[in-house]
């Protein structure tokens, strides 16, 4: 009866473990979902505000991902997810997290910063890190992310207001190389 118990208790703890990392974690790539972001962003806040300090928040979209889902079929594009997050987590230092949001968004908290430019350095590698191709089940994908910072308190000192402010600088950097990428095509086309 012993053994019995055990082995439920340890099933248990188990099974427990398992709805832990389920609610902490995105299945599919096996980083910190949107719940999970929100604890550690509201305790980064917390910290900062005690010990006057500053951090990070970079969100990430990746451009055209749509696309990759209508050519190439889902299972390709959750590939692409994956090997998308593996690269972005390479960027990264140990103590910064990545979170996927949903679908194609993802930030980034980088939780040690001395200023604006660490953070800026951190945006710049995931952001370059999509400039290789991506090899993925027998096809060659070209993938680019537009990428968005904002910094703790001087750009917003909220959960929400961090996520917004990040948010926006990442539209204005999609909107600029759209209109960079249009005034290249124009150029080209007498």
């Amino acid at each position: 009866m012993a053994v019995g118990l055990a082995a439920l208790a340890i099933e248990t703890r188990r099974l427990y473990s398992d709805l832990v990392h389920r609610s902490e974690f995105d299945l599919l790539t096996d980083i910190h979902n949107r719940f999970s972001l929100d604890k550690h962003l509201d305790r980064q806040i917390r910290e900062a505000r005690e010990t006057a300090g500053i951090f990070g928040l970079i969100y990430i979209d990746l451009d055209e991902f749509k696309q990759v889902n209508d050519l190439y079929g889902h299972h390709l594009g959750d590939l692409y997810l994956q090997e998308a997050t593996f690269r972005m987590k390479r960027q990264l230092r140990p103590q910064d997290k990545l979170a996927r949001l949903g679908g194609d968004e993802f930030v980034a908290l980088v939780p040690v910063a001395r200023s604006r430019a660490d953070v800026e350095e951190i945006a710049r590698r995931l952001e370059r890190c999509f400039d290789d191709p991506f090899a993925i089940g027998g096809h060659l994908l070209h993938g680019s992310a537009s990428v968005g910072m904002a910094l703790y308190p001087a750009d917003a000192t909220t959960n929400d207001g961090l996520l917004s402010a990040a948010d926006a600088a990442m539209y204005k950097a999609k909107r600029n190389r759209r209109e960079i990428e249009r005034g290249h095509a124009e150029v080209g086309n007498p």
